[in-house]
């Protein structure tokens, strides 16, 4: 089929009469939502559900940690900020396989060929054990070099160090669990990766002020605890799958590795890697313009990301829905279905972040209130929110734009939109109007803003482009 052909497709909006589905792709698991037929909000919105909660309950293991750290002082509020950083930049450099891996499976699915999504997921996650366990190692060893580059004080360093040198201990657990809940969502089965991570929440919430408080661990005790919330929620997912309850069957007889799929695996989980990384890596360049302004301000930014996170849980939620379903439709040749799902989770966001946008505008300070009775990080938490409310929708608009390139297999294009966005772009424009027009952190906050806008058109032009959507999965 030619490109003109499936262009010309894209003018319909609305799905025509859908035809049955083959038998493989009929075998679904408890939870399972149909993307290849249905309306595009009311299913986008029953997949995203369950999705939003699983984020935001990830979310909270560093909500909880730091409820409880900042009895420990503003310091330990900068370390937690500062450990953020360097989590969610090891996190990145395994996050990307998985991403990689449920693009491939959500293929294989579209196409009603399960067996060949089941053997690319018994590849992948014996991969990702392999790898993820030879890299734990070298991240300890390296930690204390890592993390003196952050330019920080020595004490919130201390600090920072003695909560990730605990929380590496479940770090193979936490990757390959996300590599099996990536997988299990793109089958289109968004519930099972929720109850897990209800369960491990929990876990993690009783274990943290008891080796924090009771066993006088201070921040290693949160992280421990993290970790091994991290372990046992790991241990039921091996344990899930190797029963096929989570609607995966291992294929392990006989199991060696394909270089062919772990090589497809990785064209695609690289440039989503690099991709996350160019993220991990402004956001170090930005934490460390903070830091030159002193502890408070490290620890407003830290608690007024916490709350712009809530928001982005939203978005990365419904993003990933519309790249699951970009995969699937394109495995089932459904084209017109991706531009509806586009435009249905760009409505759907819109709603959700002028209601919490509103929120945080105003009662913002309520929440930094929660973890700080300190006058000034109060203070400058509020300035950072009336500023980085108004980019909420832009950031929505890039992020749901850039997954369905990423979901068509296009991840290098993908790339070139996202990184480019932001370390050419919102990078420079950050420190411009912080160390040359001298706005000091307000000029952080504002170029932050400024940055996704460009972002949020550079991602809806390339959507309409149409140039991703003979990539070759």
């Amino acid at each position: 089929m030619s490109t003109e052909n499936i262009s010309s497709q894209h003018t319909q909006l609305e799905p025509e009469p859908e035809q049955t589905p083959p038998p493989q792709a009929q075998k679904r698991a408890a939870g399972h939502v149909d993307l290849l037929n249905g309306s595009y909000i009311s299913t986008l919105v029953k997949f995203s559900i369950p999705l939003t909660l699983s984020f935001l309950i990830n979310m909270a293991y560093s909500l909880i940690d730091r409820w409880f750290i900042s009895r420990l002082g503003t310091d330990a509020i900068a370390a937690i900020g500062l450990g953020d950083q360097m989590n969610f930049l090891v996190f990145t450099l395994g996050s990307g396989f998985s991403m990689g891996t449920g693009i491939i499976v959500a293929r294989r699915i579209g196409e009603g060929n399960r067996e060949k999504a089941n053997y690319t997921a018994t590849q992948a996650i014996i991969f990702m054990l392999v790898t993820t366990v030879l890299l734990t190692v070298v991240l300890q060893l390296m930690l204390p070099f890592v993390l003196a580059k952050f330019g920080a004080s020595p004490n919130v360093s201390a600090l920072a160090q003695a909560y990730l040198s605990a929380i590496l201990f479940g770090f193979s657990g936490n990757l390959l669990s996300f590599q099996i809940n990536a997988i299990v969502r793109s089958t289109g089965n968004p519930v099972y990766p929720t109850i897990i991570l209800v369960l491990t929440t929990v876990i993690n919430a009783i274990l943290a002020p008891i080796f924090i408080f009771v066993f006088n661990m201070g921040m290693y005790g949160a992280g421990l605890a993290t970790a091994s919330a991290q372990l046992i929620g790991c241990a039921i997912n091996i344990y899930s799958i190797i029963n096929g309850k989570a609607g995966i069957q291992l294929q392990l007889k006989g199991f060696r590795f394909d270089r062919a799929i772990i090589w497809s695996v990785l064209l695609l989980g690289i440039p989503s890697s690099i991709q996350m990384f160019s993220v991990s890596i402004t956001r170090i360049a930005i934490f460390k313009m903070v830091a030159q302004f002193g502890e408070n301000i490290m620890a407003a930014y830290t608690l007024g990301m916490n709350v712009d996170f809530i928001v982005f849980m939203f978005v990365f939620a419904v993003g990933v829905a519309v790249e699951i379903a970009t995969g699937q439709n394109i495995g089932a040749k459904k084209f017109e279905r991706v531009f509806g799902y586009h435009k249905a989770g760009i409505k759907i966001l819109l709603g959700v972040i002028a209601v919490l946008g509103t929120l945080i505008f105003f009662f913002g300070s309520h929440f930094t209130a929660m973890y700080s009775n300190n006058p000034i990080v109060i203070e400058e938490t509020q300035k950072y929110f009336h500023v980085s409310v108004f980019a909420y929708l832009a950031f929505a608009v890039g992020i749901v734009s850039a997954r369905v390139i990423s979901g068509a297999g296009s991840a290098y294009f993908s790339l070139a939109i996202v990184a480019g966005s932001i370390l050419l772009l919102q990078l420079p424009l950050i420190y411009i109007l912080c160390n040359v027009v001298h706005w000091n952190q307000v000029g952080i906050w504002i170029g932050s803003a400024g940055g996704y806008g460009l972002f949020s058109i550079i991602a809806l032009v390339s959507v309409y482009s149409k140039k991703w959507m003979q990539a070759k999965v």
